[in-house]
């Protein structure tokens, strides 16, 4: 392969660990208890405890987050959760385990938290191991610590959920220490079932440790060893001069017979053993030794039925030249448990590290009795050797895993081997037939890294500072890019290092707000000669300070990339590997990927390029079309690279222009403009050639064209059934992300090239068949990658996905603590608000599902329906304006289209903007199209509080701008609230109802507004009579206390001045002290001067003056000017009617004074002999 280009089939996403929360995982920190104590306390599940470690160095850093080692175990079918991700962290002293589940049952809960076993000493390398009861749901852990003590963890489904708040730590946590440790070194651990395992001792020897109660504590361990022989095996393993070779290992040695490697297989345990197969038959215990030895022992008659070389290689005299396996524990073997032939039971694959790596197939051959006979070399002849994916570099084969293929052919599987050199690592995958391997064996494929990670080229158009910091910004707080632990420990490293003020920020604040600040205050602003600042120093200055920001976090980011084991999943086929603080999943390359990552190569590939490319990922290019496609995306990948940064920068923007610009100009007219503007004089002379020499390979450019636009949007209908998991959730989009980058990046070459073809005169090129339909059909696709790659870079609030999020919210919103705050704000990529609920591989087995997770992201990048006519883009913002992200939701406008629902989308956004003219003016545009009742056009997005307001806004244009009046109120602008129900009052046809809904909606904003001509209008209006009473005391309340009583008395109220009377008089009634209270007698008595009640004003006037004598009760002067002013007014009031009318009633308590008078006439009972009715004329004021 070192001649020969990689042929690309998979890509591997790396997923980080922040799915479950804003920060980091729920974690509940458990301290297991020494050897030989038994403690009483309980555990208690429901509290969270967050362990904060100060990131101030990289090696705490490390410490904190890097794993030493860690993979996941994969329970059976029906348990939840059954995808466990373990991780030995803190140098060998925690244990972590959560939950990876990519979906789950709607019945189950989703699991947000990881338990963190803490033990007193460290654990041994390669002894932690995990199996499932039989018979119950149970998880058991099987944990050896460095000083020989066994841990056997037993966690039930609701410890592992969530679901149990507290349980005694010696429920589920025991401990052993085997009495055979105190002779013999143990090496690793290797779990047999939920009762037994084994271990792998230093002197060859192998220790069965079995309980026939489920419970350790009610039925210890009981300790078996065996080992190749007997007696005089016993001595050459302590007795070094008798024979045993030994190796160097960490703090001791080994044995040549010691076992590297273990794996138990037992037949009838699979579910695709064959009918004749199902005769009970022994389990068996492969073991792969130090001296290149395979071994297949009996684990029920503790005896070694079978030895071979581990290659089936020749013995060798030499002992200096024989190959010998390195003594780290590690997984060299590999079963497959079916049987194509009627002398193999099952078939073995086994591995060798003794050289660059190199395989073995081998077939299991029973007896007639079911007894095991031994291993046959299937290919004695063939040496199966896998070359390494670089030759510069020293790769070493770390794993290897098997999986059926997909296809009918039941025969053919896939080897994945996981390659390491240092911190990096590479994936490789052949298929072959168990039949006809050798035949198969040069076929092999390499996973390309990711490719979110690599440093930008910065733009020529960053003129100023800030466009430099805009840009840095969005690159490092790129959606999914590094994770929170990265970004705060890079900036304390920065601190630390390059930064001599004092810290400019708060640690409450933002993690993007403390970068830009630290950064900022890293650059001085120096002048020039003349005394002016000088900018482009700042600038450049600026420019490399995030630059070396953005590589503290490139590097301390690298070193989490480490692998560290390679899992697939046997129930979904998912391929994973675990690094040191993440984890990347391995999906096959979409048809575009596998054009754009195999350019460079595809001649020498083609064939395998043309087998392997499944249709359900593309529309299956092959031979010659797969050629002239590869030509063609290669040569628009040369016109991009040929022109200078400015003219590439140039073809960003104009084309970024082109997807929102009405299509006002015809399609020639556009390519024109944007050839005149992006390409004119600025491709080279020897681009031209090439590209000439180009196209005259390519057989049919119309049909390559056309393919490339048929495999981007050509995806399956939608299968996934299960819900998505938050994990499941952050996978799928970071897979979307990398692949919308892929498209939109092939896409916008295609554009330019077309182009550059169509237009350019100096080359005489082959024309196109119809490159203005090509070019309609190519921006349009575009348009649609346009927004996915916003939705892809933006970061945006996250909806809440379960009733614990929602509960959280909740809570939030009553501000209980500043941790349900940052819950409620966190941040993720905008695809991730638009995610179907029931998107996912569904339960079952199947084969090669690696194939499944590239085809579920297409389904759902093809579900967004993000063209001209779906309601797509509205979705989008629909999902950003639930989450309260206005500023996002306004960046993605110019993207909404011009129909009625998309113009009364972009109402909607600028109303969540406070831009209330705007969204004025785009409400009035989208009425009649929205109030039009067609309801098909509009979607159910949940913009809407419920369905029935939805049913309001499109039955009518009454309704429709009643709806937008009561938007504009939850905004308060009132002021559009009385602009919008004017107009539907204007409306034909309007029911009683309706039309008393608009009337109290205008009356109420203009009331609120102060705006009391419009108050008046609308409540004189109102046809509900006491609907309208009520108006009318809010609307006299109101301008009283505003000291408009003028302004109210001047309405003429035709029909109403009774009610505004008594609205009036119930106020001064209830007044408790005139010193401090609204004027509200004395716009009564106005009132009733105004409509000739002289009588009724006097009355008003004496009640007022009771009230007066009675508040000065007590003081100096009784008869106070205030008083006496009072008592001329009243006297002026009665002197305007005759003296025969001159009296008015007054009521007060029999045993009260002079100055007493409380409640009204009509509220007088004279029978009861508490108050008495008087008549007071004028003669006996003028007296007083």
């Amino acid at each position: 392969m070192a001649g020969k280009l990689p042929c690309f089939l998979f890509k591997q996403t790396r997923v980080n660990f922040d799915w479950t929360d804003n920060r980091s995982p729920v974690s509940i920190d458990i301290h297991l208890p020494k050897h030989n104590t038994h403690p009483a306390k309980s555990i208690d599940f429901g509290s969270a405890q967050t362990r904060s470690i100060t990131l101030d160095s990289e090696e705490k850093f490390k410490f904190s987050q890097h794993a030493n080692a860690g993979s996941i175990y994969y329970r059976p079918s029906g348990r939840f959760p059954r995808c466990i991700l373990w991780r030995v962290l803190e140098d060998w002293k925690a244990l972590s385990i959560t939950s990876v589940d990519f979906t789950r049952p709607d019945t189950q809960p989703e699991v947000t938290r990881t338990l963190r076993f803490l033990f007193p000493e460290s654990i041994q390398p390669g002894s932690v191991g995990f199996a499932d009861a039989l018979d119950h749901d149970e998880l058991v852990v099987y944990v050896l610590t460095t000083r020989g003590v066994l841990y056997t963890l037993i966690l039930t489904p609701d410890m592992l959920t969530g679901t149990s708040r507290t349980v005694r730590l010696s429920e589920f946590c025991t401990t052993y220490a085997p009495s055979a440790f105190t002779l013999n070194t143990p090496h690793f651990v290797h779990p047999v079932n939920d009762r037994s395992l084994v271990v792998a001792m230093r002197d060859g020897s192998m220790l069965k440790l079995e309980r026939q109660h489920p419970r350790t504590s009610l039925g210890p361990y009981t300790e078996k060893i065996f080992s190749e022989s007997n007696y005089f095996g016993y001595l050459r393993a302590k007795l070094p001069w008798v024979g045993a070779s030994t190796v160097p290992y960490r703090d001791g040695t080994v044995y040549s017979t010691t076992a590297v490697s273990a794996l138990t297989h037992m037949p009838n345990s699979s579910p695709d053993a064959m009918e004749d197969e199902r005769s009970p038959v022994q389990p068996l215990l492969f073991t792969a030794c130090v001296d290149h030895t395979l071994k297949v022992w009996s684990l029920d008659q503790e005896n070694l039925l079978f030895s071979v070389d581990l290659l089936n290689e020749p013995p060798t005299t030499s002992s200096k030249v024989r190959a010998w396996l390195d003594p780290s524990p590690s997984p060299l073997l590999a079963v497959i448990d079916r049987s194509f032939h009627p002398n193999h039971k099952f078939y073995l694959v086994s591995f060798s590290s003794a050289s660059t790596g190199k395989f073995k197939f081998w077939g299991a051959r029973y007896n007639p009795d079911g007894t095991f006979q031994g291993l046959q070399d299937l290919f004695p002849e063939k040496t199966f050797e896998a070359a390494p994916p670089s030759g510069t570099a020293p790769w070493i084969i770390s794993e290897f895993r098997v999986t059926p293929a997909s296809g009918p052919e039941e025969t053919l599987f896939d080897l994945w081997v996981l390659w390491k050199s240092d911190t990096n690592f590479r994936i490789q995958n052949i298929q072959f037939d168990v039949n006809d391997i050798p035949s198969h064996w040069k076929h092999w494929a390499t996973a390309t890294t990711d490719s979110l990670y690599d440093l930008p080229r910065q733009s020529a158009n960053s003129q100023t500072s800030e466009d430099v910091t805009d840009y840095w910004m969005k690159w490092i707080f790129y959606p999914g890019r590094f994770p929170d632990p990265v970004l705060e420990s890079a900036l304390l490293i920065y601190e630390n290092n390059f930064v001599s003020t004092e810290r400019l920020s708060s640690s409450k604040d933002p993690i993007q707000v403390r970068v830009g600040s630290v950064v900022a205050s890293a650059v001085d602003l120096e002048a020039l000669d003349r005394g002016l600042p000088d900018y482009e120093k700042y600038r450049n200055v600026l420019d490399m300070q995030w630059e070396r920001y953005a590589r503290l976090c490139t590097e301390l980011d690298k070193a989490r990339g480490e692998a560290l084991s390679l899992v697939t999943d046997p129930l979904t086929g998912f391929v994973w590997t675990v690094n040191v603080d993440g984890i990347t999943s391995l999906r096959e390359c979409s048809e575009t990927e596998l054009i754009r990552y195999n350019i460079q190569g595809y001649k020498k590939n083609l064939d395998i390029l043309s087998q392997r490319t499944p249709k359900k990922l593309g529309v299956q290019l092959q031979g010659d079309q797969l050629a002239d496609v590869m030509i063609l995306v290669n040569t628009s990948n040369m016109l991009l690279t040929s022109l200078a940064d400015s003219a590439r920068d140039k073809c960003v923007l104009r084309l970024s222009e082109e997807v929102v610009k009405e299509e006002i100009y015809s399609v020639e007219d556009q390519m024109a403009g944007v050839y005149e503007y992006c390409l004119n004089e600025e491709v080279p002379e020897e681009t031209f050639i090439a590209i000439e020499e180009a196209f005259e390979l390519i057989q049919d450019p119309d049909v390559a064209f056309q393919s490339i636009i048929d495999s981007l949007f050509h995806a399956g209908t939608n299968s996934g059934s299960s819900r998505l998991t938050s994990f499941g959730a952050k996978a799928l989009v970071t897979g979307s992300q990398e692949m919308i980058q892929c498209n939109h990046q092939l896409l916008f070459g295609l554009i330019f090239l077309l182009i550059h073809v169509e237009f350019s005169e100096e080359a005489p090129y082959h024309r196109l068949s119809d490159p203005l339909n090509l070019y309609h059909r190519l921006l349009k696709c575009f348009r649609e990658y346009e927004i996915m790659n916003w939705m892809a870079r933006n970061a945006v609030p996250l909806a809440s996905r379960t009733e614990d999020d929602e509960i959280s919210q909740a809570l939030t919103k009553l501000q209980v603590s500043e941790e349900a705050h940052l819950r409620h704000d966190r941040l993720g990529s905008a695809l991730q608000l638009v995610l179907p609920l029931t998107l996912g591989p569904s339960s079952g087995p199947g084969r090669r599902s690696s194939i499944s997770f590239s085809l579920f992201i297409r389904q759902f990048l093809a579900g967004l329906d993000l063209g001209d006519r779906g309601n797509g883009i509205t979705n989008v913002v629909a999902a950003l304006l639930r989450v309260n992200a206005a500023g996002a939701a306004a960046s993605f406008s110019k993207f909404i289209p011009s129909s009625s629902w998309g113009t009364y989308m972009k109402a909607r956004v600028n109303l969540k903007n406070k831009n209330f003219p705007a969204a004025a003016t785009y409400f009035h545009k989208a009425a009649y199209g929205m109030a039009g009742g067609n309801r098909n056009q509009i979607a159910d997005v949940g913009i809407f509080s419920n369905a029935f307001e939805l049913e309001i806004a499109t039955r009518g244009l009454a309704q429709y701008h009643l709806h937008v009046s009561k938007l504009f109120d939850s905004a308060d602008s009132r002021t559009h609230v009385l602009e919008f129900t004017k107009t539907a009052l204007t409306s034909t046809g309007l029911d009683d109802t309706l039309r008393l809904e608009i009337l109290l909606q205008q009356f109420r904003s203009a009331l609120k507004q102060s705006l009391f001509d419009d108050a008046y209008l609308a409540l004189v209006r109102i046809p509900n009579k006491a609907l309208q009473n009520s108006a009318i005391r809010d609307l006299a309340t109101a301008m009283v206390e505003q000291n408009e009583g003028a302004r109210l008395c001047a309405y003429p109220f035709l029909g109403l001045q009774d009610e505004v009377d008594a609205a009036l008089e119930f106020k001064c009634q209830h007044i408790m002290d005139l010193s401090i209270a609204p004027p509200f007698h004395k716009v009564l008595y106005a009132w009733r001067i105004e409509r000739g009640d002289y009588r009724g004003a006097a009355s008003i006037l004496y009640e007022r003056l009771q009230r007066l004598q009675t508040a000065n009760i007590g003081s100096k002067d009784p008869n106070s000017r205030v008083v006496t002013d009072a008592y001329l007014a009243l006297i002026n009031t009665l002197s305007c009617v005759d003296e025969d009318q001159a009296w008015i009633l007054s009521t007060k308590r029999a045993d009260a004074g002079e100055g007493t008078a409380t409640g009204s006439i009509k509220r007088v009972r004279l029978e009861s002999g508490m108050f008495c009715s008087f008549v007071i004329g004028t003669r006996r004021l003028m007296m007083k």
